[in-house]
């Protein structure tokens, strides 16, 4: 039955223009590609906001805030790649003796999370304790990242856990056959299109995938055996995707205090045997005419605008990401 007016096809294009353009609007706004050009040759990429305290030593508050993924998109604020050059800078920075990481996310992709992991590790190797504070939300990849630290804190009622992987397969068929898309795959191999959105999976394909998802599972249950000194059996019994609070997460020592931010700030402060140190979070230099270069230097290609407006249509990916 066809819709008055326009006809079914004309609305369904009509909304897919909208939603462009909303996109467009995101990708030219997003914070991260304001601040592309404000790196100089000193690593000091971000200015400091002293919050509170005095000395020369500093204790470096960052934030994880929002799904953990490589560079911010018009509906998700954080960007890995600014969040690691933070971490760079608190490294490489003398005076910084600990840093503090406040996590309120429930996860991302599972290379981001690795590598924001990775450099964690290193700035605890440099010989600079790392501390995390749970927010509201710290599951599957933001617990991930949360594992390495030297000590957990986290509300009562915080949500964490949700340890696994998941691995979504789109399937618009039906969709596509509404407005009237084909698509003809000529392909090298049987499973060069393997995860079509347009078709099923077959029985091989989901086996490939599963043993995708199965590898990368086994890293996380690695890293919070190493990172919590767990019996690897226990692990692998709480592993089971499901959320926890903050009290049960302590029960299974999957967190080790309960606290907040400054709670945990002041453990980074005892921790370094410090007397006083200086608060320091880092917030973004910002050149007015560099900002507006930037603007007029946009190009968006199509395939962009989809990967920020629907991802995971676009880009099926393994995830460490609790998300109901």
């Amino acid at each position: 039955m066809e819709v008055k007016g326009m006809g079914r096809r004309g609305w369904a294009w009509t909304i897919i223009g909208v939603l462009v353009v909303l996109a467009i609007i995101g990708i030219v706004f997003r914070h991260e590609q304001w601040n592309e050009g404000f790196a100089t040759e000193d690593f000091r990429r971000w200015n400091e906001e002293v919050i509170e305290g005095k000395g020369e030593a500093k204790i470096v508050q960052l934030f994880v805030e929002g799904v953990i993924a490589q560079k911010a998109g018009w509906n998700n604020s954080f960007s890995a790649e600014d969040f690691l050059s933070q971490l760079n800078q608190a490294m490489r920075d003398k005076q910084v003796k600990a840093v503090v990481i406040r996590v309120d996310s429930p996860g991302g992709d599972v290379v981001t999370s690795d590598e924001i992991y990775r450099k964690i590790e290193e700035v605890k190797q440099s010989g600079k304790p790392v501390v995390v504070s749970m927010g509201t939300t710290a599951a599957s990849g933001g617990y991930y990242i949360s594992a390495g630290a030297d000590r957990i804190f986290a509300n009562p009622s915080t949500l964490t856990g949700s340890l696994g992987v998941i691995f979504k397969i789109p399937n618009y068929a039906g969709a596509a056959e509404w407005i009237g898309y084909k698509e003809y795959v000529i392909k090298s191999g049987k499973f060069k299109d393997i995860g079509n959105p347009l078709r099923g999976l077959t029985d091989e394909e989901k086996k490939i995938f599963e043993e995708l998802v199965d590898e990368s599972y086994q890293r996380f249950v690695d890293i919070i055996v190493r990172g919590r000194h767990l019996p690897r059996e226990q692990v692998l019994k709480i592993a089971d995707g499901r959320i926890y609070s903050g009290l049960q997460a302590k029960a299974l020592g999957l967190i080790d205090e309960f606290g907040s931010l400054e709670d945990a700030t002041e453990y980074a402060m005892r921790k370094t045997g410090l007397k006083e140190a200086k608060i320091v979070r880092y917030t973004p230099k910002f050149a007015l005419a560099t900002f507006f270069n930037g603007l007029l230097q946009q190009k968006v290609a199509p395939g962009q605008i989809m990967q920020e407006l629907i991802p995971e249509l676009t880009q099926p990916r393994l995830m460490y990401l609790f998300r109901p």
